[in-house]
């Protein structure tokens, strides 16, 4: 019975790890992708603000830096998840 309890494990965690995996690999994807079209943002809205009398735009761009490091912030905390799942997933195959 001892020796059945790590292959039951696997087999009732392992689909799971890789279905989190998979999630965390598309997370990652649509943060990048939304890291780039801030990116593009900042610099369009950084054109206006040379021009002397800008817009208002100082406040939204304000925003939009925050936002964008709270994005890089949990880029960092979803990096520091799928190390724990790999290495959940290298205990898991070798036991």
């Amino acid at each position: 019975m001892s020796d059945t309890l790590p292959q039951d494990l696997r087999s009732l965690f392992g689909p799971v790890v890789l279905e989190i995996d998979q999630a965390i690999a598309n997370v990652q994807t649509s943060q990048k992708e939304l890291s780039q079209e801030m990116d593009k943002l900042i610099e369009g809205l950084d054109q206006f603000s040379d021009i002397t009398e800008p817009p208002k735009l100082q406040p939204c761009l304000e925003k939009l830096m925050d936002s964008k490091k709270r994005l890089h912030s949990s880029q960092l905390l979803m990096q520091q998840v799928i190390e724990r799942v790999e290495r959940l997933q290298t205990h898991l195959s070798k036991q």
